[in-house]
């Protein structure tokens, strides 16, 4: 995969060096021919030859690429208008349907991105009906589609595309998790001058989405009994619901004033420690290790930035440091043994499981 991002990369760049002394006509029907090319030669070594099915992904990987290169190139060359997220909205569209065509997981993600990419710029472009700000609220909006992506994975398990569902519950959950954690850092709620008025009804639009979706999708975990079901979902649940707390109710914090006070980030600190605990949970029961190599590593961060959060004088720091210097420690190397412990316990059978 990444070297077919070198590749498309190379060629766009190499198109770009000599752009004035290629024509027109040259440069368009060159980039449609690469492009056809990478697709028709992934297609030759995943369904003819059959043998290189990865190395076809790849390739059907560099044809999206370059087809997005191509929509910038008519962009240049016709002087379209200049709007970023059209041109995202248009690769987007153009290969969405390639994933269930070719049932290829790695464009099944690539498009999944490319629909975020284009979230991510219309959110932030002035005059779109979505836009949200330019501030640090639009952070929860991305953790919201991370969810949004979860219960869309959960869902494509009683599909005839169920090998789709896998990559994405994996991508929603790290998406939810990594715009999540900054929560915890007391942060969001900065106001620099004016702000222009924003598209206040796509957070809880997006929040109705998640909880649905996510509350639909979990009902496919059958390896869950029925109370974790309900567990994970009202798991999920409150996950919203701390990303709501902090869009409407969190006070406003200063990074560098408010650093010690108490605020909502200590909320989403512990917030985060249980979501992260029952995630690992369910992950045991449902064999995921992703799922609880995942919640271990954000259960991690989050004890890091707690104790970050811990620093004041001299004299208290040093003895927090000494403290909390030696939990960690102890600590650390207890979440290593039961990391394993977990992890030899998702890779036994089930019937040695249960005649052990």
């Amino acid at each position: 995969m990444i070297g077919a991002v070198l590749v498309a990369a190379g060629i766009i760049l190499l198109i770009s060096a000599n752009w004035n002394e290629i024509p027109r006509g040259v440069k368009i029907a060159t980039g449609v021919a690469l492009m056809l090319g990478a697709h028709g030669a992934g297609w030759w070594l995943r369904e003819v030859r059959g043998d290189y099915r990865k190395t076809g992904e790849a390739l059907h990987c560099v044809g999206a690429g370059l087809f997005l290169g191509n929509i910038a190139l008519l962009g240049q060359i016709y002087n379209l208008v200049s709007r970023p997220p059209n041109a995202i909205l248009l690769w987007w569209a153009g290969i969405a349907a390639l994933p269930w065509i070719l049932r290829s997981k790695a464009l099944h993600i690539l498009a999944l991105l490319a629909f975020g990419l284009w979230f991510g710029l219309e959110i932030n472009e002035r005059g779109s009906c979505l836009f949200f700000g330019n501030d640090e609220n639009q952070i929860l909006l991305y953790a919201l589609l991370g969810l949004t992506y979860l219960g869309g994975g959960y869902a494509l398990r009683r599909t005839r595309y169920a090998e789709f569902s896998e990559p994405t519950e994996q991508l929603g959950l790290l998406t939810f998790l990594f715009f999540a954690y900054p929560l915890t850092w007391g942060v969001f709620g900065h106001r620099y001058g004016s702000q222009p008025v924003i598209a206040a009804w796509i957070f809880p639009a997006m929040a109705a989405l998640a909880v649905a979706g996510c509350a639909f999708g979990v009902s496919t975990l059958k390896n869950l009994t029925r109370q974790w079901r309900w567990t994970w979902v009202l798991t999920l649940a409150g996950a919203v619901m701390l990303l709501a707390g902090q869009m409407y109710l969190a006070p406003e914090q200063n990074w560098i004033h408010g650093w010690q006070d108490f605020g909502y980030f200590w909320i989403a600190i512990l917030g985060l420690f249980v979501f992260c605990l029952l995630q690992i949970q369910v992950g045991i029961q449902e064999r995921a290790p992703f799922m609880v190599n995942l919640g271990i590593a954000f259960i991690a961060l989050d004890i890091v930035t707690a104790y970050i959060r811990l620093i004041g004088s001299m004299a208290r720091t040093g003895l927090m440091f000494l403290i909390s210097g030696v939990f960690l420690i102890v600590f650390g190397i207890y979440l290593e043994k039961k990391r394993r412990r977990l992890m030899a316990q998702i890779k036994t059978p089930a019937a040695e499981r249960s005649a052990q």
